[in-house]
């Protein structure tokens, strides 16, 4: 009985962390350059999975329920203090598209950002099947036109490489995002030398 009130209460607790809604249909739209069609003349748009309830869809199954809680709250925080709204996807099938081509479709389909600011920023990670160009691990980070200017796509490659890189060699997945949501936060807030 006192496991099953821990265990209501931890999905409760994680329910209410991870609720905020990170699609609506009338927001702005990331840039995209891919028109990719799939077999059977289903276009990218239709293969592409639909949008969460939460702003965290791991698809791979790579996280574990600590890592995804720590996500969830650093993703919740930088839209509750209104500096953006995240995405972040782990998927192991972008579909034939580059993955920032990915990263950029799949926010414009979740209607990524709020409307008003365009502020949406969303990653994608690929993780490392094996040492073959086709298993190699990707990640991306598209952002909306209202953050071009504050995160460009150079700050986007440097936070991978300096930020992702590191830990994805450890397979530390979860860490990995945890510290580019911190140096993405640390740069709209300002704070750009952490």
């Amino acid at each position: 009985m006192k496991n099953k009130s821990i265990i209501t209460l931890a999905v409760a607790i994680l329910l209410i962390v991870v609720l905020p809604a990170c699609r609506d249909n009338s927001k702005g739209s990331q840039s995209s350059t891919s028109t990719t069609t799939q077999e059977k003349g289903q276009t990218v748009d239709d293969a592409m999975p639909a949008a969460p309830s939460f702003p965290l869809l791991d698809m791979v199954g790579i996280l574990n329920q600590k890592d995804s809680i720590e996500i969830s709250k650093k993703i919740k925080e930088l839209d509750s203090l209104k500096l953006a709204q995240v995405a972040v996807v782990i998927t192991d099938d972008l579909k034939g598209m580059d993955v920032k081509d990915y990263a950029t479709k799949l926010g414009n389909n979740w209607g990524v950002g709020h409307k008003e600011t365009n502020n949406g920023i969303t990653i994608v990670v690929k993780p490392k099947k094996d040492d073959t160009p086709e298993g190699g691990g990707k990640a991306a980070i598209a952002t909306g036109s209202g953050m071009e200017k504050i995160i460009t796509n150079d700050m986007c490659k440097r936070i991978i490489q300096e930020e992702m890189v590191p830990e994805f060699k450890q397979d530390k997945y979860g860490e990995a995002i945890e510290d580019a949501l911190d140096k993405i936060k640390d740069i709209l807030t300002g704070d750009k030398d952490k």
